[in-house]
């Protein structure tokens, strides 16, 4: 008997040996969170309310849908980012920098347990055509601002919240990234300017809980949420409201979308949308056509979850840049003196505006798998994924193409967010910049974009920044 205790203790302690050697599974190394808040204005309280996109003195009378502010947090290897999609026509630095200061506030400097360590906050606008004017270019004539300070107040308030919220509903995650292109996104887009280049694909981030549980799907695609164009007065958040309801349908949790590369122009005005039941165009300006768009990018963003790769993600970074970049455009300037930003976008001395660039990078032992370029204005597509054209009749002929930020990433999955914490306009590749007659292209009359840019310096400094902030993060591989 002696014996065969003493084997078995050998064989409990061999196991037991065996057992310790073994690599201890923790489980997901990344944590998500993710929340939605309305931003819908109340009409009398914040009325009246100027709608934002068209022409001035646009009111509006009605609600068709809520506007939301949809924030997902992302935390691992000590920063927290969280990135939120903002139904609005742009917001400017000063108040991303309010929202940031308000969540840092609510979670006590960023640096609680909860919190993952450093919090950092992207506040990404959808651009918007159909709500509030947030930028006070679009109120009851050009002289007068549109800017309602209690609903900035409002929308100030909510965005904090809902990345607050985002951020103390973190637990361990699942991360899945993927991507589609069906043929039907670039029939949503209609680029009105040469040379006609879209970056019309869907990426996509899904995160679930350990136990499959969805937190969020993050929908980044590239179009101007205008379809229903100037004539509307009923707050929408456009095609956006279609897109987020039909994934949210789709896989739970909260849908946040990001817009991407949008200027130059992509937009769904003057695009061809066939209703499939009648195999018709359907009419421009219509709830229908922004609702064919939205459900069929949310099909498009469907088939990317459900091809997405799974990544054991263990590192989130965060980087930011900020840049000065000369305000040329004279409209922008009587805009400043007017006070229609009431006291945002203050220029520097030599008659600059100070702008963000940043960086979001996703690792997975050591491995980035998917990085965000973060870019403050209306990119041309072009800038984003390369197509640059030298056109007689450009202004500056001899400039050099700037290098496409997507080229500047080396990760598998990449994303550009446009209007991200800061909306400078239109940021036009600079050989293809056209104010002066003769105009690019033999065009009788000037091209739309240059009117609504800060200048033709905006795509060259922003592209450098770029790059100079890739190569200060390094290859994100070991």
């Amino acid at each position: 008997m002696v014996g065969l205790t003493r084997v078995r203790f050998l064989l409990l302690a061999a196991c037991a040996l065996s057992l310790c050697a073994q690599p201890v599974v923790l489980g997901p190394h990344i944590r998500a969170g993710a929340a939605r808040v309305s931003l819908t204005p109340d009409l009398k309280k914040h009325g009246p309310v100027y709608m934002a996109g068209f022409g001035n003195n646009r009111v509006a009378t009605g609600m068709h849908d809520n506007l939301y502010a949809r924030c997902l947090a992302l935390s691992a290897g000590g920063q927290t980012v969280v990135l939120c999609g903002v139904d609005s026509i742009g917001l400017f630095l000063d108040d991303v920098e309010r929202i940031r200061a308000e969540v840092k506030r609510q979670l006590g400097g960023g640096k609680k347990p909860q919190a993952g360590g450093d919090v950092n906050v992207v506040v990404a606008a959808t651009h918007d055509h159909e709500g509030p004017d947030t930028m006070g270019l679009w109120g009851p004539d050009r002289g007068h601002s549109g800017i309602n300070d209690a609903y900035m107040n409002l929308v100030v308030e909510r965005v904090a919240q809902s990345a607050v919220m985002a951020v103390r509903t973190m637990q361990p995650a699942l991360i899945k990234v993927g991507e589609a292109h069906r043929s039907d996104l670039d029939e949503f887009i209609h680029d009105d300017r040469p040379p006609e280049v879209l970056d019309a694909g869907v990426i996509v981030l899904h995160a679930t809980t350990a136990r499959g549980k969805p937190i969020a799907t993050l929908v980044n695609w590239a179009n101007h949420p205008e379809t229903l164009g100037s004539k509307n007065t009923l707050i929408t958040a456009d095609y956006p409201f279609y897109l987020c309801s039909e994934v949210e349908q789709k896989f739970e949790g909260v849908a946040v979308f990001l817009n991407g590369a949008v200027g130059g122009m992509q937009s769904p005005l003057g695009s061809t949308v066939i209703d499939t039941a009648s195999g018709k165009p359907v009419a421009e300006n219509t709830f229908q056509k922004a609702e064919i768009i939205g459900r069929g990018v949310a099909e498009s963003a469907g088939f990317a979850v459900r091809n997405a790769k799974p990544f054991d993600a263990d590192q989130v970074e965060f980087r930011e840049q900020l840049i000065q970049i000369p305000v040329s455009n004279h409209g922008f300037q009587l805009a400043a003196q007017a006070d229609l930003y009431k006291g945002r976008k203050k220029m520097t001395a030599d008659g600059a505006t100070t702008t963000p660039v940043g960086l979001v990078r996703l690792s997975a032992r050591g491995n980035a798998f998917l990085e965000i370029a973060l870019v403050p204005g209306e990119m041309y597509p072009e800038l984003s994924v390369g197509g640059v054209v030298r056109y007689s009749g450009a202004d500056y002929p001899d400039a050099p193409s700037e290098p496409p930020i997507k080229n500047m990433l080396s990760t598998e999955f990449k994303m550009l967010v446009g209007l991200a914490d800061d909306e400078i306009g239109y940021i036009i590749p600079k050989a293809e910049w056209d104010e002066k007659p003769p105009y690019l292209n033999g065009a009788e009359k000037p091209w739309y974009g240059e009117e609504n840019s800060v200048g033709p310096e905006a795509a060259p400094r922003i592209a450098a920044a770029f790059e100079q902030l890739v190569k200060s993060a390094g290859p994100g591989k070991n």
